[in-house]
């Protein structure tokens, strides 16, 4: 299995070339990669491991797709590569998989889950940050039968978006908290769904996309603080304040895996601050030449 030939890269003329193309070699092939999978799980997880992984993804959807496969094995085996490519931070295999996704939905007559929404639209957020361009045109692309614009969800992604267009740093954090947008998928989905592999997996992955758009918010907020003060305060009455608007509060504070006084230490080996003398919690704005 190892070794089994891409479909694309054999063009049918490699021996077993067209061997992905059928059913029943793509189900012993994602059994293959599952165990893979599982191995990764519980080792180092270094980021080759993460790639060849997806490698192996993209070969099976390969195979899929050339045989015009659209039951709910090809459905699973798109959504487990968008949480992975979501996971593994691999943009491009997500846009790739996005192409091909709703069209999959379609043919089975399948209701998009609310996740694979979400991780559409975050997926557009972060790839164009800080325009939104994108966003908005896949937005219009889908029905409200797919995201209703009265739910919860819609209500949270627009609302998002928003604050990231206006630089609300501060409803950015509030939005962006996991126990707001974890609520909104767990609504989703049925009870018979509530221990399944897939539902985890699809919570993790859009969890990691709204930890990589914090992150470019945080980018942002740092901007906008080094441009409007010249001295920055960590003092008991400004500390939550400011926490808030670099999303480093103390709700996120295992995610972010870095708090207030690591952040500014970090800026200050960097040259952008430097502490002021005599006062603990202070810091100078320094120039960058």
């Amino acid at each position: 299995m190892e070794h089994i030939a891409s479909v694309s890269r054999s063009s049918g003329l490699e021996q077993g070339g067209d061997a992905l193309k059928d059913s029943k070699v793509q189900e012993q092939y994602r059994a293959f990669v599952g165990e893979k999978l599982h191995k990764f799980w519980t080792g180092k997880q270094t980021k080759d491991e993460q790639e060849n992984i997806l490698i192996l993804f993209r070969k099976l959807r390969e195979g899929i797709f050339a045989s015009k496969r659209s039951d709910a094995f090809a459905i699973e085996v798109y959504e487990t590569s968008l949480c992975l490519s979501s996971l593994f931070d691999s943009p491009v295999q997500t846009s790739s998989i996005l192409s091909h996704l709703p069209e999959l939905y379609t043919s089975a007559s399948i209701q998009t889950p609310i996740s694979s929404v979400l991780m559409s639209l975050l997926h557009h957020l972060i790839a164009g940050y800080p325009s939104q361009k994108t966003y908005f045109e896949h937005l219009s692309h889908l029905s409200p039968n797919v995201l209703d614009r009265t739910s919860e969800a819609y209500v949270w992604i627009s609302n998002l978006a928003t604050s990231l267009r206006t630089l609300n740093h501060i409803k950015i954090e509030a939005l962006s908290r996991k126990d707001v947008y974890r609520h909104i998928l767990s609504i989703s989905k049925s009870s018979d769904e509530a221990d399944d592999e897939l539902v985890r997996l699809s919570e993790d992955a859009v969890h990691a996309l709204v930890e990589r758009l914090r992150s470019k918010a945080r980018d942002k907020a740092w901007v906008v603080l080094r441009s409007a003060y010249r001295e920055l305060s960590a003092s008991e009455e400004t500390r939550t304040w400011m926490a808030k608007c670099l999303l480093l509060s103390t709700e996120q504070a295992s995610a972010s895996g870095v708090s207030l006084e690591e952040w500014m230490d970090g800026w200050c080996r960097n040259g952008h601050l430097r502490p002021k003398e005599g006062a603990v919690g202070r810091w100078i704005v320094c120039k960058v030449r």
